[in-house]
């Protein structure tokens, strides 16, 4: 190994390290400051032990910039202990020096260059010159502090001594640990789902040999006396070749099993990896809003996979900095309240089975107005009539729908909620939220604990097979049995004792073929969105581990849909979102059982900033019998689509104001017009401009280039599902 090669592979060692050691310097720092005087002592104790240990780490890989701040940091630390025991305490101005200098520690390991090692500096100056202005006893505590150890004056610090023994036991066990590049264990893990396939597609061939069997077996009781002795040798053949292969695929079975959980094993972690970067994130953001905040973490030893780790970390991120900034209280308006003038945000990590973990994060804050949540989801008045509590909270998690009413630096857009539900969903997991008004809001996330295999009921609607996620399933009845009803003009069925709604997916899917028993097949019942209801399948095919695949960037945006998995004879079954069918597919059945509007002119809104092509699309569409109206950029066809209902809208993509693009991702965020189809119209030519409008959210895409007035009308037709009338 060449030298330049060993100084690059220390450094990546280095940044291992020094993350870690910066994390607890992170968490050390808040606890510190919140803790009493009983506690500050050992604090101090661990904090400067760690600094200590990462200025030797920066040393060896000459990060003199980064020394010279732990250095200072030590010096701070140590004079505000000093301090402490003279009876003052370090002030909240000088914790956020320590905690912009832990922050600048940080850039320097992510992002070593001239400005971070710069801003280092800078703020190690400041640290030593603010512990130079502690009183004189703090200011001499540093210098004192290495010999003084070994004198203890104080009898009370004696219990804390066995640490070391306790430290040294605790290297011995990690001692037996080994630092694995994530890529390694990546590629490990892909190997050993891979075999999933294969044990499958081994099933069905034997499935297809013992099939072949019974066919010799008929064709010799029915054929001619010759082809007895024949077909017997071979019907035997036929069964023991069958036998054999389910043998081995048994054990196939057991060794893929065994090297899966293994490899799992290998990528866990606990779920304490995800709270590092909390407290500091909790006690910054309290600080700038004028607010008082606990944070409390239970189950940080919960094990995790990395990548579900991944999505807790995210949504973590954005459920705490709603909780802050949404929900908790200023002090002022807790006392009037009756209420601690501290807040308090608590999340628990438990293992709900096997399978599943649950992470709850609960606020202590003014709760969630629903009917709020609602009205700014675009619920009509009817529709919102209808909708339980739970309905209204989960319009939460949409895109565009937020929690609060005035928009601030860091949320208020609608965002956050809807990119937890996302990455929750995505990973086959659910979101429930809940609230008590005026005592507090609570997240659920219910997640696998690994996100490889999936457990599935495998179902067959119309000829087509699909994956169920059996986490999500409660209960299995014939149709027969939940005997189908129509309740207000929406399908229900009775189970156990409920009545839930009904979903036919043959319906939602559009692949129900004329003259279908309706009276036939099987009901699932589910829970998703926490809300209870039921789909209607023609039949169960089998309950099985699938490993699931996503549908790519281009399609990410399939309803109903998560993935897709490949099941034994090789065909792919899309993974059914159940999230989609509990949300947007429950009110598209209550439509679809609702009385038919009056037959009229189908309503088209066309959106274009040119005179001229303006006048162009309105006289070709309103030609082929449509009503149309126009609107002169995005921002106009946003009104109207407020106060106005339209079948489809046909856009161009660059206006002013709001352009085509963000004008489809807001017909999308928007629950009333997430489903209406769009259409765009444009100069743009190039593949990735023409992917941009896809991944928008638009139905179809035409350049003006290339435009055909027939194709025009014939999209418009397909897309919204109607004919010119």
């Amino acid at each position: 190994m060449t030298d330049e090669a060993f100084r690059e592979r220390l450094r990546a060692i280095f940044g291992e390290e020094a993350r870690e050691h910066l994390a607890q310097i992170d968490v050390g720092l808040v606890a510190l400051e919140q803790a009493g005087g009983g506690q500050r002592d050992v604090l101090f104790e661990r904090l400067l032990k760690v600094l200590h240990t990462l200025k030797g780490a920066a040393r060896t890989v000459d990060e003199i910039e980064l020394e010279r701040l732990c250095h200072a940091l030590e010096s701070m630390l140590g004079a505000a202990r000093a301090a402490g025991a003279a009876g003052l305490s370090a002030t909240a101005e000088q914790f956020d020096l320590l905690h912009r200098a832990a922050a600048a520690a940080r850039q320097v390991v992510d992002a070593p260059a001239l400005r971070s090692r710069k801003v280092a500096g800078m703020l190690a100056a400041q640290l030593e010159t603010a512990a130079a202005e502690l009183p004189a006893q703090a200011a001499e505590a540093p210098a004192q502090e290495a010999p003084a150890a070994p004198e203890v004056p104080d009898e009370p610090d004696e219990p804390d001594e066995p640490d070391p023994p306790a430290d040294e036991t605790e290297q011995n066990r990690t001692d037996e640990r080994i630092r694995v590049d994530g890529r390694c264990i990546d590629s490990i893990r892909a190997h050993a789902e891979g075999l999933l396939p294969v044990e499958l597609k081994l099933r069905h061939h034997v499935d297809e040999l013992r099939a072949l069997a019974a066919g010799i077996a008929t064709r010799r009781r029915e054929g001619v006396a010759s082809f007895d002795d024949e077909a017997a040798r071979l019907e035997l053949a036929c069964a023991q070749l069958a036998t054999g292969l389910e043998n081995t695929g048994k054990e196939l079975h057991g060794v893929r099993a065994r090297l899966f959980e293994a490899v799992l094993e290998t990528a866990l972690v606990p779920a304490a990896a995800a709270f590092g970067e909390l407290p500091a994130l909790v006690r910054n953001l309290a600080r700038g809003r004028g607010k008082q905040v606990r944070l409390e973490t239970l189950g940080a030893d919960v094990d995790l996979d990395r990548r579900v780790l991944g999505v807790v970390r995210e949504a973590l991120i954005h459920l705490v900095t709603n909780a802050v900034d949404h929900g908790i209280e200023t002090p002022d308006e807790r006392a009037r309240a009756g209420k601690d003038p501290a807040g308090r945000i608590e999340i628990a990590v438990t293992q709900r089975d096997a399978r599943m973990v649950c992470v709850r994060v609960r606020d202590d804050g003014a709760g969630i107005d629903a009917d709020a949540v609602a009205r700014r989801a675009g619920v009509d008045a009817a529709e919102l009539a209808q909708m339980s509590e739970q309905q209204r909270l989960q319009l939460a998690l949409r895109a565009g729908v937020s929690t609060r009413t005035e928009v601030t630096s860091v949320s208020g857009r609608g965002v956050g909620l809807a990119i937890v539900a996302d990455k929750v969903a995505a990973s086959g997991g659910q979101l429930v939220v809940g609230t008590v008004p005026g005592a507090g809001a609570s997240f659920e996330l219910l997640l696998p604990v690994g996100v490889a295999s999936l457990r599935a009921l495998v179902v067959e609607v119309d000829g087509h097979r699909y994956a169920l996620p059996l986490a999500g399933l409660e209960a299995v009845r014939s149709a027969a049995q939940a005997a189908v009803r129509t309740v207000e003009g929406r399908e229900t069925v009775l189970v156990g004792g409920r009545v839930l709604p009904l979903v036919r997916l043959a319906a939602l899917f559009g692949t129900a073929r004329p003259g279908s028993d309706g009276d036939q097949g099987v009901v699932v019942t589910a829970q998703a969105g926490g809300q209870a209801f039921a789909v209607l399948v023609d039949a169960i095919v089998a309950e099985q581990d699938l490993l699931p695949k996503p549908l790519g960037p281009l399609l990410r945006r399939v309803r109903w849909f998560s993935g897709a998995a490949q099941l034994g004879d090789g065909t792919l079954a899309p993974v059914i979102a159940l999230e989609d069918v509990a949300g947007r597919g429950l009110a598209g059945a209550a439509a679809a059982a609702a009385p038919a509007p009056a037959a009229g002119p189908r309503k088209v809104l066309v959106v274009e900033d040119s005179v001229t092509s303006r006048l162009l699309l309105k006289h070709i569409l309103e030609g082929a019998g449509y009503a149309v109206d126009t609107a002169v950029d995005g921002l106009d066809a946003q009104s109207r689509l407020r106060t106005g209902r339209y079948d489809v809208v046909v856009s161009d993509v660059e206006m002013p104001n709001l352009d085509g693009l963000a004008l489809t991702a807001s017909i999308r965020a928007t629950p009333a017009t997430a489903e209406l189809p769009v259409i765009l119209v444009t100069s743009l030519q190039t593949p990735e401009q023409r992917e941009a409008g896809l991944r928008a959210g638009a139905d179809a895409y035409f350049t003006k280039g290339s435009f055909d007035q027939d194709r025009l009308l014939a999209t418009v037709r397909r897309v919204a599902g109607m004919e010119a009338s």
